[in-house]
C-alpha cells in the first residue's frame, strides 16, 4: 500500500492549518469570514484528510462523509469543476451519477458525499461521520438543526461540522449569532464546541493581486464585507443606510409632551412577536425607545406584557399587524384577544410592503449633514441587532426576503406607513371599525370584556 504524506497533497495557508488544528478541539467551525480566504479548497480537503485519518487511525472502512452547497449550480461551480484537477487518480475516483468521490480500497474506501440542500428531507435516513457546508449564511438554522440530526457513524465517537462563509445570506443573523457573537439559546449543550476562525484575502498567499485590487475596488460597505469580513455590512443588505452609530442612541427621558405610539407584529406561541414603543418629536424624528420581542408565550400573555410595560403613558394608538384580524375560524381574533388584555386604540396596518419599506429607507437615510428621522434606544436589542441583517428578495428585490427575522423590521415598517399616510383618514380603532360592521350588516355580536 502506498504511504500517503498528505503535506505534499495539499498546500495549505497557514491560515488552513490552523483551521485543521482546531478540527483537534473542535465539533462545530466557522472558518473564513471574507472572500478570498481560501475557504471552499480546506473544505474538500479537510476532509479527504479526515476520511485517510479513518483508515489509517480507526481502521474504519466505508465512511461517508458529506460536504454540501446551497443548491446544485454552487456545488459544481465552487468543488466539481475543481476536483477533477486536484484530486490524484490514485487516490480514488469520482462518479458523476452519484456525485460521490469514493477513496480508493488501500485507503479504505472512504466516500466523500458532494450533496446541495434544496430540500434537506431527502437526508432523512442519511448519515455522516463528518459534514461541511460551503457558505454556511445561504441556509436557515433549521437546515443546520436538521444536519446536526443526521451527524453519525458507527464506529465515529468525534463527528464534526465544519462550514466555510462570507458575511451575507439569508443564514447570516443566526451564524453570526452563535459563532461570532457567542449567543446561545438555553437549549444549546455543546456551546463550548464551537469555534470561529477568521480569514481574510491577505491570509491567501495563492491569491493573484489583481483579485485584491478587485476588491479594494468594491463601495465602501461591499469593501468592508468582503476584504475586511465585516459582519455589520454585506452584500444584498436591505438597509445599507443603516450604521449603528448614527441609528443607535443611549436612552433619555421621553418628554411628555412628545406623541407616543406602540407597534406590533404578532407571531403564534411558537413564533416571535415583538412591539416596538415610539415616540414623535416636534420635528417629526421618530425615536424608537422600547422593546417587547418573545417567543413562548400565548397572545394574551404577549398583551398583557405590553399593557405592563405601558403603564402610566399615554398611548396616542397602536398599530397591529393586519392579520391580528383575521378569525380563521376561531372564536376570537389576535386583535380582540389583545383588547380584552388592555391593549387598546388598534389600528391596523398598511398591506403596501413596498411602500412601507421606503418609508423606512427614507427615515434611516443620513449624510454628513443631516441626521437620520429615526432612532433607536440601546436597549432595543433585537431590532438593533436584525434590522441591519435584513437582505433583498432574489425575485423581489424591492422587497424583504421574509426568510430572515424580519419580525422587528415589519413592525417599524407598520408604524410609519400609519405616520406618513396622508392620503387617507387614519385608520380606526379595532372597536369602531367592528361596531360599524356590525351596524352595517345588522350582525349581533358580543364585546364581553
Amino acid at each position: 500500500m502506498n504511504k500517503v504524506k498528505f503535506s505534499e497533497l495539499v498546500h495549505w495557508t497557514p491560515k488552513q492549518k490552523e483551521a485543521d488544528e482546531a478540527v483537534k478541539n473542535y465539533k462545530y467551525i466557522l472558518y473564513g469570514g471574507a472572500a478570498g480566504g481560501g475557504k471552499s479548497y480546506w473544505l474538500r480537503w479537510e476532509l479527504l484528510k479526515q476520511l485517510l485519518r479513518f483508515y489509517a487511525h480507526d481502521k474504519l472502512k466505508g465512511v461517508m462523509v458529506g460536504l454540501f452547497c446551497e443548491d446544485y449550480p454552487a456545488l459544481r461551480d465552487r468543488h466539481l469543476s475543481k476536483i477533477k484537477f486536484e484530486f490524484p487518480e490514485w487516490l480514488g475516483s469520482y462518479s458523476s451519477v452519484d456525485h460521490n468521490f469514493t477513496l480508493a480500497k488501500e485507503f479504505g474506501s472512504g466516500i466523500l458525499a458532494f450533496r446541495n440542500l434544496d430540500d434537506v428531507s431527502k437526508y432523512l435516513s442519511a448519515e455522516f461521520a463528518i459534514q461541511a457546508v460551503d457558505e454556511l449564511t445561504k441556509n436557515p438554522k433549521e437546515t443546520f438543526d436538521f444536519l446536526r440530526s443526521r451527524l453519525r457513524w458507527t464506529g465515529v465517537s468525534n463527528t464534526k461540522f465544519l462550514a466555510g462563509t462570507n458575511p451575507g445570506g439569508i443564514g447570516m443573523q443566526w451564524v453570526k449569532k452563535i459563532w461570532i457573537d457567542k449567543e446561545f439559546g438555553i437549549e444549546e449543550k455543546e456551546q463550548e464546541k464551537f469555534f470561529f476562525i477568521p480569514a481574510k484575502v491577505e491570509d491567501n498567499p495563492y491569491i493573484d493581486k489583481s483579485y485584491i485590487l478587485s476588491l479594494d475596488s468594491l463601495p465602501e460597505k461591499l469593501r468592508k464585507a468582503y476584504k475586511e469580513g465585516n459582519w455589520d455590512t454585506f452584500e444584498g443588505q436591505f438597509f445599507t443606510e443603516w450604521d449603528r452609530q448614527v441609528h443607535v442612541v443611549k436612552p433619555f427621558k421621553i418628554p411628555e409632551t412628545w406623541k407616543k405610539y406602540r407597534t406590533i407584529d404578532v407571531g403564534g406561541h411558537n413564533g416571535i412577536t415583538c412591539c416596538y414603543w415610539c415616540a414623535v418629536d416636534y420635528d417629526g424624528q421618530v425615536w424608537v425607545y422600547r422593546e417587547h420581542y418573545q417567543t413562548g408565550m400565548d397572545s394574551d400573555e404577549h398583551a398583557r406584557k405590553i399593557t405592563e410595560l405601558s403603564e402610566g403613558e399615554n398611548i396616542e394608538y397602536t398599530v397591529i399587524d393586519s392579520s391580528a384580524f383575521d378569525k380563521i375560524g376561531l372564536p376570537e381574533t389576535t386583535a380582540e384577544i389583545y383588547l380584552r388584555n388592555g391593549v387598546q386604540g388598534l389600528v391596523t396596518c398598511s398591506k403596501k410592503r413596498v411602500m412601507g419599506w421606503d418609508f423606512m429607507h427614507q427615515y434611516l437615510r443620513w449624510d454628513k449633514d443631516h441626521e437620520p428621522r429615526m432612532k433607536f434606544f440601546e436597549g432595543c436589542i433585537n431590532a438593533i441587532k436584525t434590522i441591519p441583517m435584513l437582505i433583498h428578495d432574489d425575485k423581489h428585490p424591492e422587497d424583504v426576503d421574509t426568510r430572515g427575522l424580519d419580525h422587528s423590521g415589519d413592525a417599524i415598517r407598520y408604524i410609519l406607513q400609519t405616520l406618513r399616510d396622508t392620503s387617507t383618514p387614519k385608520p380606526m380603532t379595532y372597536l369602531e371599525r367592528r361596531f360599524k360592521e356590525i351596524k352595517e350588516n345588522k350582525e349581533s355580536y358580543n364585546f364581553n370584556y
